[in-house]
């Protein structure tokens, strides 16, 4: 009887469970609303543990040493939340050990409070964090569970050495309940929240992403550019059209056209990092933006070694020995100041130079008269 309710129950879990492949490919999201809820609840400790280390000033049998562990965990905690502040869009991995920190913080502090100078008093603040942590954050639930599971192991120990024994009892007793009850709500929660993002994000990739070669469409592309321009103030806008395009569709045909336009954006992806925005304007125009990049002759070697890649590539492929390449021309611009239509409008002037001084080249708008 037990062993077939075992098997049913882990049936039920292992139908239900988040599996590897929802959770990496939303793990971006993930870490980006750990990093929101995990500033929300930061802000709100501060101000309430440095609210209590000064109240204790005010009350009756005031302790020094009470008033200085608010204070310190308050530091830890502007600590954490300055640094995740600081945490790149480009590199939202960092998130994850800021997180686990601000749990262990958290946790180490009210487990302290909880049984030093607590010798007869419950530990109900720990109880509640250990039950709300797995349930208000997200994360794959062995990692979470593990690190939980370690804080409550360290607390039981401390527990049973140093506070009165019938008080120690009920304390571990409840870390442990309220261990495994939380599991319950946390295994459902994380899978709606998981598959929340994963819908979302085959609805905005459906939305954003051009359906011909994959890159991002314009709108998204001007979306994503403009963000990284206001979150790093820098970065380099290229902008790449085909040469001769209209003569291979005439040639060859649109079938053929769409092959060429699948293998520039393999080219594009070869080249540049998978940080960099890359999109197709329509028709044959590519754009990259190079997010952080601020030196021109980065940005010229990037672009010249696209122009190699694509000149090496045949447009036939069942001809490949004699059949003609793709040809292209280059034109970037550096982002100093002003908006992203100025932008826009430096490195296509520097395209436009690219086709005027005999196509399949690089220009760069530095290199023009603006």
């Amino acid at each position: 009887m037990i062993k077939k309710l075992y098997k049913q129950v882990k049936t039920f879990f292992l139908r239900n469970r988040v599996s590897d492949f929802e959770y990496e490919c939303v793990c971006t999201e993930i870490y980006r609303t750990n990093l929101s809820i995990m500033k929300i609840c930061a802000g709100f400790s501060i101000f309430v543990f440095l609210l209590l280390g000064i109240l204790n000033f005010f009350v009756p049998g005031f302790s020094l040493t009470r008033s200085i562990c608010c204070f310190v965990i308050s530091a830890v905690l502007i600590l954490i939340l300055l640094i995740s502040r600081k945490v790149p869009p480009e590199n939202l991995k960092r998130a994850v050990p800021l997180f686990y920190s601000f749990i262990w913080a958290v946790c180490i502090f009210t487990g302290f409070r909880g049984i030093y100078g607590n010798y007869s008093n419950y530990s109900v603040m720990f109880v509640v964090l250990e039950f709300s942590f797995p349930i208000i954050f997200i994360d794959k639930l062995k990692r979470i569970y593990g690190n939980i599971f370690v804080i409550a192991v360290l607390n039981t120990i401390f527990t049973a050495l140093l506070k009165d024994p019938v008080i120690a009892r009920t304390d571990i007793f409840y870390v442990w309940i309220f261990y495994f009850l939380s599991f319950v709500p946390s295994f459902y929660l994380t899978k709606i929240r998981v598959r929340e993002l994963y819908l979302r994000q085959i609805i905005e990739n459906q939305r954003d992403t051009d359906e011909l070669t994959g890159l991002s469409n314009k709108a998204a592309f001007s979306r994503e550019a403009k963000k990284y321009m206001n979150s790093t103030n820098n970065g380099i806008l290229i902008i790449m059209d085909l040469d001769y395009f209209k003569e291979i569709n005439d040639t060859y045909g649109h079938f053929t056209g769409d092959k060429i336009l699948k293998k520039v954006a393999g080219c594009i992806q070869k080249v540049f990092r998978s940080s960099d925005a890359m999109g197709r304007f329509g028709g044959d125009e590519f754009v990259i933006f190079m997010v952080g990049a601020t030196q021109t002759e980065i940005a010229k070697k990037r672009c010249e070694q696209l122009l190699e890649l694509l000149n090496a590539t045949p447009v036939l492929d069942e001809e490949a020995e004699n059949s003609k390449t793709i040809q292209a021309s280059i034109g970037f611009a550096v982002f100093e100041s002003g908006d992203f239509d100025s932008l826009f409008k430096n490195a296509d002037t520097a395209l436009y130079d690219a086709k005027k001084a005999g196509k399949n080249r690089v220009c760069c708008f530095s290199d023009t008269s603006a």
